[in-house]
């Protein structure tokens, strides 16, 4: 098979001739010093790009490293067409500070601050620091913004053609943030007190924010069409490392009405298979997903409670597909390659049987990570993923 065969087979609840491998699309970068001892192990040159959200610290994989690694997927930006990023365009504002901090100014007005020598960005300052009014929403969240028509059709397709024609699976993202964007709007904390205080504020923040996405995402599928193989289309961390971030009872009052609305504007628009991001312990509203009509599951963060991957499979298996699984947090940094070579073949036992399963780490491989884990999971999950 090739990549792509043994990718949408395993989409279609099929079981292919090996488990297919992905780094480098849907959070899973590394850590540049992870890269770099890495390129050493296997012999080549490190020439990956920066992240783009990480500069200088997470890096994508460049193709020699994802050829090395046997690795299914990749991840094709949908292009832009020329001069249609400008001041008053929705994409982030970047500003370099002197000490090596970086800001990136959203149009909401939020900012989000990299610290200089850290290697994630935070919340530095929200939309909305004082009274949470409608009129403040609208201000952050313009409820009618005008459409955007910035994507190139022909360059897009393009790409992605020659990506298919090498034969791999073809991941693009285009993604609706509702639940977090009111993180965006006035704080985490705050936000999960406004929806239980002003909760038609806090969907006013959800709709708005859907709005300003569908502005854009309408030249981005006008595009890409169903040329791609997977479309990662929302990314809301509804839950945490040990529960849910609301009661399921609120997710379905609040939250879930949103996603279903972005599931069915999508898939009116592509065949491509719809990625749902969400990490943590999110299994109570699994039932929810699957009803509303995603198809996969990103990062399926199997160390956060009760989400044992054998049962997610017994209870979900034939109804969504479980992508991730590795642990980025305790197993890939602390555990001995013994320990990651006896997690990967477990989350293959319990995942891979009828297809369903796309192998990757739960998140992006972070700093003292040993470059010898990472080659162990992915050496691995190669060998012992055959059918």
């Amino acid at each position: 098979m090739t990549s792509r065969e043994r990718f949408k087979a395993a989409l279609n609840h099929q079981e292919p001739d090996r488990v297919p491998l992905d780094l480098g699309t849907c959070e899973t970068v590394m850590a540049r010093e992870v890269y770099e001892g890495l390129a050493e192990l296997l012999g080549i040159e490190p020439t990956a790009a920066e992240g783009v959200e990480h500069p200088g610290t997470f890096v994508c994989p460049d193709e020699k490293m994802l050829e090395a690694l046997g690795i299914d997927t990749r991840h094709v930006d949908v292009v832009s067409k020329p001069d249609t990023v400008d001041a008053d365009s929705p994409w982030p504002k970047k500003e370099v500070h002197p000490d090596g901090a970086i800001d990136w100014t959203q149009a909401s007005g939020a900012i989000y601050r990299l610290p200089a020598g850290e290697s994630d960005t935070q919340l530095y300052r929200p939309a909305i620091t004082g009274e949470l009014t409608a009129e403040e929403v609208d201000r952050a969240f313009p409820p009618d913004p005008t459409p955007r028509d910035w994507a190139d059709p022909e360059a897009t397709r393009t790409a992605i053609s020659a990506v298919h024609e090498q034969g791999k699976a073809v991941l693009i993202n285009h993604v609706f943030i509702p639940m977090m964007a009111t993180w965006g709007a006035v704080g985490m904390e705050r936000s999960l007190v406004e929806m239980v205080l002003q909760p038609e504020l806090y969907c006013r923040i959800m709709d708005n924010s859907i709005a300003g996405t569908f502005a854009t995402a309408e030249s981005f599928f006008a595009a890409a069409g169903s040329e791609a193989d997977c479309v990662y289309a929302i990314a809301d961390d509804v839950a945490t490392h040990t529960g849910m971030l609301m009661s399921p009872d609120d997710y379905r009052r609040y939250v879930k009405p949103r996603h279903a609305e972005i599931v069915r504007f999508v898939k009116a628009r592509t065949n491509s298979k719809f990625m749902l991001h969400c990490c943590g312990a999110m299994k109570p509203i699994l039932p929810d997903l699957i009803e509303i009509g995603v198809d996969v599951l990103n990062p399926t963060q199997t160390s956060a409670a009760g989400m044992d991957p054998f049962e997610l499979k017994r209870e979900f298996g034939n109804d969504i597909i479980f992508w991730g699984g590795i642990d980025v947090i305790e197993l890939l940094p602390f555990g001995t390659p013994a320990d990651v070579e006896r997690e990967v073949k477990r989350h293959i036992d319990a995942l891979a049987p009828g297809g369903g399963y796309i192998f990757s780490p739960s998140h992006m491989i972070q700093r003292f990570t040993p470059p010898e884990n990472v080659l162990t999971m992915y050496q691995t999950a190669l060998e012992y993923g055959r059918t």
